[in-house]
């Protein structure tokens, strides 16, 4: 309330009409009972959002690029959206917009505060780094309420350091649930994408069982819902990085709150996201999972595309 109050004396600044022209398109979606703008327009919108940690005010209130990574969204969209960089500096001016941050700092805070709070990072690396074999230098992760489920992810590495960048969602805790729940439920935004930049990497080398074993693309995929995910190779990446995260459940928390947990993950992302047979999938790689303790993830994925090869023929 207090964003659109300060800033609709300012709809008219020259940096909206740009934004307006590249994010377009909005159409109803009958199956899910919402609307979505066109994918195109959410190429130039996750660009935009990531490309824009990479910028800061300078001394003169210009918004500069200071970023060691120039580009943290390249390859998401054919141009860089900051390139209109002096038109946002214009619109921050005229806006008072670093007043505007400055007298809401407290509420920054307090975002930080129930972040930290609501997803234990630390265990979380340290669960995947075992699991997986591999570990990243670093971890960035930039959070907006703005943002709702619109969740990227991005890797970079230089003279053997890795980094990875999360672009997600605020975290947010609710009365309605335990303590327990909340972190789940919360912590579960994150951790899908952060082992976005596990599981994509073991994918890639098994890209050719994964084609055939999601090659019929409506058994898994429920049309416009899941349309950005347009190959085998993501329908997948999304129910793997999900499951994954049932198996870190499975480990770090009691049988009890995993039993209340997954029917709440499976209707999410079977009903809410369009991944039709994301249940049977989940649950099938919790089963073996639970039975080999000892198994690798090449083994999860052997396991995984051989179930889903015979899944597809029913």
């Amino acid at each position: 309330k207090r964003v659109k109050e300060h800033f609709k004396a300012y709809l008219n600044h020259p940096i909206l009409d740009t934004v307006e022209k590249y994010i377009n398109g909005m159409q109803y979606i009958e199956s899910m009972n919402d609307s979505l703008f066109t994918n195109d327009s959410y190429g130039f919108y996750y660009a935009l959002k990531m490309n824009a940690c990479s910028y800061m005010f300078n001394s003169k209130d210009e918004i500069v690029n200071n970023g060691v990574i120039r580009e943290m969204a390249k390859g998401w969209y054919p141009f860089d959206p900051m390139k209109d960089a002096e038109l946002m500096s214009d619109f921050a001016k005229k806006s008072n917009f670093r007043a505007f941050y400055k007298d809401n700092q407290n509420y920054y805070n307090e975002l930080l505060s129930v972040y930290n709070q609501l997803n234990p990072i630390q265990q979380m690396q340290t669960w995947l780094d075992n699991k997986f074999g591999f570990s990243y230098g670093n971890y960035s992760i930039y959070f907006s309420p703005l943002v709702h489920g619109a969740h990227s992810t991005q890797q970079f590495s230089d003279n053997g350091f890795n980094q990875t960048l999360m672009f997600i969602c605020r975290a947010e805790m609710s009365d309605k649930n335990s303590p327990v729940m909340n972190e789940l439920l919360e912590s579960r935004v994150v951790f899908t994408e952060i082992d976005h930049n596990y599981v994509n990497p073991t994918s890639d080398r098994f890209v050719d069982e994964i084609n055939e074993a999601f090659s019929e693309r409506s058994k898994w995929a429920q049309g416009e819902i899941t349309s950005m995910y347009n190959n085998p190779y993501k329908v997948w990446n999304e129910y793997m990085t999900f499951a994954v995260y049932s198996l870190y459940v499975s480990d770090l928390y009691s049988k009890k709150e995993l039993k209340k947990f997954l029917p709440k993950m499976e209707d999410q992302m079977a009903n809410g996201r369009g991944y039709i047979e994301f249940k049977a999938f989940n649950r099938a790689l919790l089963k073996f999972y639970k039975k080999n303790k000892s198994a690798s993830v090449d083994d999860w994925y052997r396991y995984m595309i051989n179930w889903s090869k015979e899944k597809q023929k029913t």
